[in-house]
């Protein structure tokens, strides 16, 4: 599919029949038949038959009747759009529509808050308006069988409410595992595919799936610390090998929740990270140790995984993370990097737990031999993409954009830490507040690229 951005404007039409006007530049390279007069104009859902002049002008212009703007739920003013024509079906496509699914709360009554994707929302908003998108977000409701979608679109820095053409593509990014798990979700999933309309990222992907997975893919095997569902013979058993365990709930996120078990001489020490503290204690016997953990353990299930001695820059463990992102080939590509150190006392290196951000080529620096340093970067990105792939291509869905957590020991071997299927977008923040981080673009790109293989199979 051959996408061509076009400014269309809108034009009052007296005449009864609705009628657009197409520079022969546009005409030209859309390759409309040469003595065409009526055409189907359409966006997403929505069609509307009209009848079409072409207009001397060299540039990519579409003048548009306003009842033909209203019908395809257009924008009102003057804008760019992307623009198609299928000879076969003799209908000129208007506007792919890409929407983001998340959590909209509200900040007051005409403003609504995104929270941590805010800014994240706005950049993809205005990548696709520079390069002729329509983008929204919304929010899960009832009605996903109409041919529009009630949105949010972004206009001079404050998203509007509006019905809006239904989504091309929906990327997932409600943070709530109960609203992926709800029927409201369950229903409109359903609809999509019956559509036949792609989505990605549609589910969470726990710790455990993603140790399986990544097991049985042999090669990765080196570089995964031991991990095993939690169960008190397996803490006891595995104390007598290793110093340290950690337990991670497997459906944990942020650094929550997440117990450090070490064996000391006096017994083990017991700590707990928290949004609010880290709070740490000793108990002299397995079992006393176990007590403390039950009721934990009882509220949610966990994992245990093997300590690993870190690198630390300043006293801290430090680790990685990877944003890999499918592209236009649906291959997988890293689109940033950059290494997190924990806050100071603290075993998490996540932002949300206090974590710094810093430049991956600095963390190694302070470590390792300047010459050594292309070698190890290039190891650290190659096994992030090979987790990528494994993912991507074990789990069921599609999934176009992973957060890939590793790290180094002491001794410079990597490790695979953790997979994120809704990695945080406060990791590589952009510059000023019209810049546009490559993750955003790269989203906007694989979105183009899941609407032209879905048109083309159809």
């Amino acid at each position: 599919m051959n996408f061509l951005a076009a400014r269309v404007i809108p034009i009052e039409n007296n005449t009864p029949v609705p009628i657009i006007q197409i520079s022969e530049a546009l005409a030209k390279k859309l390759k409309l038949p040469e003595h065409i007069s009526l055409i189907t104009i359409q966006c997403s859902r929505n069609t509307m038959t009209c009848n079409i002049v072409t207009i001397n002008i060299e540039e990519n212009l579409l003048k548009m009747d306003r009842t033909i703007q209203k019908t395809l739920l257009l924008f009102e003013d003057e804008r760019t759009y992307l623009i198609t024509y299928n000879r076969d079906t003799n209908t000129l496509h208007i506007g792919p529509v890409i929407a983001l699914l998340t959590e909209i709360g509200m900040k007051d009554e005409e403003c609504i808050d995104l929270k941590s994707i805010e800014e994240y929302c706005m950049e993809l908003a205005n990548y696709s308006e520079d390069i002729g998108i329509i983008f929204y977000v919304f929010s899960l409701h009832d009605h996903w069988k109409e041919k529009h979608i009630e949105g949010y679109y972004l206009e001079n820095n404050n998203w509007n409410k509006a019905l809006l053409p239904y989504p091309q593509v929906v990327h997932n990014r409600l943070h709530k595992r109960t609203n992926e798990k709800s029927e409201m979700f369950r229903e409109f999933t359903e609809q999509l595919q019956e559509w036949e309309i792609p989505y990605f990222n549609d589910h969470f992907l726990n710790k455990w799936t993603v140790h399986e997975q990544l097991v049985n893919a042999g090669h990765l095997t080196p570089y995964l610390p031991e991990t095993g569902l939690f169960s008190a013979k397996r803490l006891e058993s595995w104390l007598e090998t290793h110093s340290t365990l950690f337990l991670k709930p497997i459906n944990g996120s942020q650094g929550k929740q997440i117990f450090k078990v070490c064996k000391t001489e006096e017994g083990y020490t017991l700590a707990y990270s928290s949004l609010q503290q880290q709070v740490s204690q000793t108990y002299s016997s397995i079992t006393d140790l176990y007590k403390r953990l039950s009721p934990e353990i009882k509220k949610r299930q966990y994992i245990l995984q093997q300590g690993l001695d870190l690198l630390h820059l300043d006293g801290r463990p430090v680790d990685f993370r990877y944003l890999c992102h499918r592209t236009e080939n649906n291959r997988w590509q890293v689109t940033s990097s950059t290494a997190r150190a924990s806050k100071s006392g603290s075993f998490v290196s996540n932002l949300a737990q206090g974590g710094e951000m810093l430049s991956v080529q600095h963390v190694l620096r302070t470590k390792f031999d300047t010459r050594e340093l292309p070698q190890i970067r290039k190891l650290l990105k190659e096994l992030a993409l090979e987790v990528a792939n494994e993912i991507g291509a074990a789990s069921e869905g599609f999934f176009g954009e992973l957060g890939i957590d590793l790290a180094i020991d002491t001794s410079g071997h990597p490790w695979i830490i953790e997979v994120n299927t809704k990695p945080s977008k406060n990791l590589d923040q952009p510059v000023n507040t019209r810049s546009i981080r490559p993750s955003a673009k790269a989203v906007i790109i694989y979105c183009l690229y899941l609407i032209h293989e879905h048109v083309k199979e159809r």
